[in-house]
């Protein structure tokens, strides 16, 4: 904290999203200079990167009561890539984010729970879990309007509509499926049918 107190104004720049966009009261410096990295000289072109953004309440609990006094998260980001505007490095690693949730996902469509101690078996589970995510990926692009749902985790998608309690069948030379009108998000799926049988009529 006290290398960060010590960087002069100068030294900061806006930060930036994935896209290149500013992002608002956010910035990001390199402190390299300011630390003694001396017991890490075994990692070559070391760079030490902090970004200030204001304090999400989520995080308060975990805040230091220096960052809680301010308003403000520090976040170091340590990298031995030598090039680049700190703006953009601190952007490319802040995109790992999505893919540490993305295997978040996959564990929860079965990656953690492998059914065999052959490896045959694990792979063939390992391609069946991809697969799964690849659809629940296209299931919420494509079905899914923005906002809740399509951020929804597996488990949550399952109970509001994949799992939904419905009866199935048979009359007048079709299948009719019965749902139960009282289930709470009965609208998001009939909207999510919906924008698939246009996508199906489109093409």
């Amino acid at each position: 904290m006290h290398a960060i107190e010590r960087l002069p104004k100068g030294a900061w720049t806006g930060g930036i999203a994935q896209n290149g966009d500013l992002v608002a009261d956010t910035f990001v410096a390199e402190v390299t200079g300011l630390l003694d990295l001396g017991s890490w000289k075994k990692i070559p072109d070391l760079r030490i990167m902090v970004r200030d953004e204001p304090l999400h309440p989520r995080y308060r609990k975990r805040a230091t009561e220096r960052e809680k006094q301010l308003g403000r998260r520090y976040q170091l980001i340590a990298t031995n890539t030598r090039v680049g505007q700190v703006g953009w490095l601190d952007a490319r690693h802040r995109s790992h984010v999505h893919l540490e949730n993305d295997v978040k996902q996959a564990k929860d469509l079965g990656l953690n729970r492998w059914p065999s101690r052959q490896w045959a078996i694990n792979v063939a589970w390992t391609q069946v879990v991809a697969l799964a995510a690849n659809l629940l990926a296209c299931c919420r692009h494509l079905a899914l309007p923005e906002g809740e749902l399509r951020d929804a985790a597996p488990k949550l998608l399952r109970y509001r509509l994949l799992h939904l309690p419905a009866r199935l069948t048979r009359g007048q030379r079709k299948r009719w499926l019965h749902l139960r009108a009282d289930w709470p998000w009965i609208d998001d799926l009939v909207n999510a049918w919906h924008a698939v049988k246009a996508l199906t009529a489109t093409t």
